[in-house]
């Protein structure tokens, strides 16, 4: 994009703009853990308004801040999913080896 008449305020100076992790913390807040989420979705909302008003070290702080509280909650919701198959995994194996449940007639 060229400096024109109509955009006279391109600079060729302006970082680029970080990625907001808007999406995946969403994502992240309705299918694994929902409070953890929350504050990487307000952190991810943050980093376009910043951007746009110029403060391009604030919105590549919230940026990183949005990458965190979304993929720590993620790490922390696969972990425990996987808790709870090995859970009920050893429940069912322990059931089978046993013969099944028993009748209780």
């Amino acid at each position: 994009m060229e400096p024109t008449e109509s955009n006279p305020s391109f600079n060729y100076n302006t970082p680029v703009k970080p990625f907001n992790w808007l999406v995946p913390a969403i994502l992240v807040t309705l299918f694994c853990c929902n409070y953890l989420g929350v504050v990487g979705v307000v952190y991810a909302a943050r980093v376009e308004t910043k951007y746009n008003l110029g403060d391009y070290v604030g919105a590549e702080n919230d940026a990183r801040q949005a990458k965190l509280w979304t993929l720590v909650p993620l790490a922390i919701g696969v972990v425990f999913w996987l808790g709870i198959m090995i859970f009920y995994g050893a429940i069912l194996s322990t059931t089978l080896r046993n013969g099944g449940v028993p009748s209780t007639y």
